[in-house]
Order: structure tokens, then sequence, then C-alpha cells
């Protein structure tokens, strides 16, 4: 009967899938369809060889209850009236986000991303039986009375672990939503999702970070770490910008006879915040460097400032090395 009933769930879950793979246009845009409301609800009506069983339709309405109440108690810490909160909740079951209990509500942001007076949400799911599995959830956006959109990517957990803000970082006028969501690496940077979204004309666009990496599991930019030969100092050096910079740090394994890199940056953007720089908001980035005795051995954070060309293609304005102290 188990075995049964995830299967069910499992062709569920990847029709629903390939649902949200087809809502936006191909690029950077996620757009959601005017029918997709109604075509969610008719995946869950002829999906599977008939409906779950008794033992799963329970599981399913429980999850459906749990998503409720933490829905509203999580709207309450927030500050959001009971009457705006069901009224925000009603479109969440009207658009069929929680594929009747299929889906685990696991993170929620009710606030005025826009600044035009009226609450927005962004809502983050996920497939209530993958655990913190990659790539089985989506983080929906509810902007204005737009068409809610949805982002999903397959190297990203929806476990629940997240945070976001929201500032014009590139001073067009527009918001850009910067989304980070933890994953389950470990390591001295940690394992994280990160993503900024533009809000532009009743649409989301996903902005491009600078990155120099070969592989499409995460984002940043290569920093070399090379050790002084004769000081307890070091260089940090940038290829992508083709920059380096030299800072203080104690030597813990001895000083060599010859300059060599000792290490690194570990993974990508461990952080994403908004500063400003020449009278402008700007996106700061930061990575972890490490020195010689490895990924624990934190020798100083590099940190980058972004912004964007009207078209949409990310520039590294300045970078620094901050100390470790």
């Amino acid at each position: 009967m188990k075995k049964r009933t995830n299967s069910i769930h499992k062709i569920l879950l990847l029709l629903f899938c390939i649902g949200i793979s087809t809502l936006g246009a191909s690029g950077r845009t996620v757009r959601a369809s005017q029918e997709e409301p109604e075509a969610v609800r008719c995946l869950l009506q002829t999906a599977g060889n008939g409906a779950p069983d008794i033992e799963g339709k329970s599981a399913l309405e429980g999850q459906m209850k749990g998503n409720e109440e933490w829905f509203f108690e999580e709207a309450e810490r927030q500050g959001v009236e009971r009457e705006l909160a069901e009224k925000l909740f009603g479109r969440l079951l009207a658009d069929g986000i929680f594929q009747n209990g299929i889906m685990e509500l696991t993170g929620l942001r009710i606030d005025d991303i826009d600044g035009n007076g009226r609450m927005d949400m962004l809502v983050m799911v996920q497939d209530a039986e993958a655990a913190a599995a990659y790539g089985a959830g989506g983080l929906w956006f509810y902007i204005n009375e737009d068409r809610p959109c949805c982002f999903s990517e397959e190297e990203c957990s929806y476990s629940g672990a997240f945070d976001m803000f929201w500032e014009d970082v590139d001073n067009d006028g527009n918001i850009e939503i910067i989304f980070r969501a933890e994953g389950s690496g470990c390591g001295a940077a940690g394992d994280s999702c990160k993503k900024v979204f533009k809000y532009k004309d009743h649409a989301i666009e996903q902005m491009e970070l600078p990155s120099d990496f070969e592989v499409n599991y995460d984002c940043g930019l290569t920093v070399d770490v090379i050790q002084d030969p004769d000081t307890d100092s070091y260089w940090a050096y940038c290829p992508y910008l083709d920059e380096i910079i030299s800072f203080s740090g104690e030597n813990e394994c001895g000083l060599s006879e010859t300059a060599q890199v000792t290490g690194g940056n570990v993974r990508g953007y461990s952080d994403l915040s908004v500063t400003e720089y020449e009278g402008k908001h700007v996106l700061q980035a930061s990575e972890y460097l490490y020195g010689e005795d490895g990924a624990g051995d934190c020798a100083a954070t590099a940190q980058f400032l972004i912004t964007w060309e009207e078209d949409g293609t990310p520039v590294v304005l300045n970078w620094r090395v901050e100390e470790e102290i």
C-alpha cells in the first residue's frame, strides 16, 4: 500500500515539475501561465491510477492542515492581520501550489516588497517526502495582483533555512529580490543557493551574478591565496579581475623559501548584502578565504562590489580583502 502511494506521489511531483518548467520563457525570465491553477488541478485529478488510498489520503490531509496552521502562525508573527492573511492563503489554495498536501510549506515572507502599500508574498514549498533533497520544490512570487511566478532549480534546496531582502541594488528604479537558501552541505563557507531577481513590468527576471566557476552548482569568483615567503602576510589574486591585494595574516606552518599558493576561496559567494559605493547602492558578495591549514583556517574575507549594466550584464566595480581579526 505504501509503495503504491509513493509511486502515485512521484508521478504527481514529476508532472507538476514539468508544469513549472514550462511556466516561463527561455532565458532568465520566469512567468506563470494564466491557466496554471486549473492545469495544476487537472494534474491532481488525472495523474496516477486513481486517488491515493486511505493511508495516503490521510497523510495528505495532515500535511495540508500543517501548512495552514504554519502559514497563519508565521503571518501573525510577521504582524499580518488575520483578515488579510486569510485572503492571501486563499490565493495559494486557489492556485494549488500545495498540490493538496504533496508539497510542504517551508518558507513565507509577507511584506510590501515594491513599496506601493500593498502586501506581497514570497512562498517556499518542498516535496513533503523529500526531506532536504535538492530541486524538490520552488520559490513562488506573489507581487500585487500579477500572475504568480515560480522559480525552481535542481541545485537549490527548499528545506526551509533561507533569508531574503529587497533593494534597488542597480539603481534603475526597479526592486531586486536577493534570495539565499541553505543546503545540506558542510564546510567552512557552508552550502547555499544564492539568486537575485528583478521585479520589472509585472514580471520576475533572474539576474546573473559574475562568476568564473566551471561547475553549475554554485557561483563566485576564484581567488588564490599566496603566501609571502618573507613575512607573515599573503596576497589574494583574483584571475577574473587580474588583480592582486596584499593582506596580513599569521602563518600557521612557518615561512617557505618561495612564494606559493597555500589557499583560496571555499565554494562561491557565502553572503550577499547591500552597501554603498560612490554614492549608489551596490550588491556586496562575500567569499571565505582559507590559508595553508585548509578549509577550517579562515585567512580573510574577499568582498566584491557588484552592479549591472542596462542590458543585465553583471559588473564587478571593485573588491577588497578584510583581514581575519
